[in-house]
């Protein structure tokens, strides 16, 4: 299994349009075949840090999900919303 978390620092004025955007992706990440659970969560104590924790069957799923065109505008667009670039583990279970 492939774990992937990423820290999200969102400016505190596009909050609103920030949950509206990442909630299209979490929605069709989550249907994807080799998806075990994909969650999107705001940390205790902050208005604007949020995390993606994703579970991958395995690598492939990952790379399958990777191309998708809910992932690629994620890519494209999550950067507009941020104070700073996003901080990504990758864990896996052996």
């Amino acid at each position: 299994m492939k774990v992937i978390n990423v820290a999200l620092v969102v400016k505190p004025e596009l909050k609103a349009d920030y949950e509206n955007f990442i909630a299209e992706l979490v929605k069709n990440s989550a249907q994807e075949s080799g998806n075990l659970f994909y969650g999107h969560f705001k940390k205790l104590g902050s208005d604007n840090t949020y995390e993606i924790i994703e579970h991958w069957r395995d690598q492939a799923a990952v790379e399958s999900h990777n191309v998708t065109p809910h992932f690629q505008k994620f890519l494209a667009h999550v950067n507009d919303y941020l104070v700073e670039e996003p901080k990504i583990t990758r864990l896996v279970l052996e």
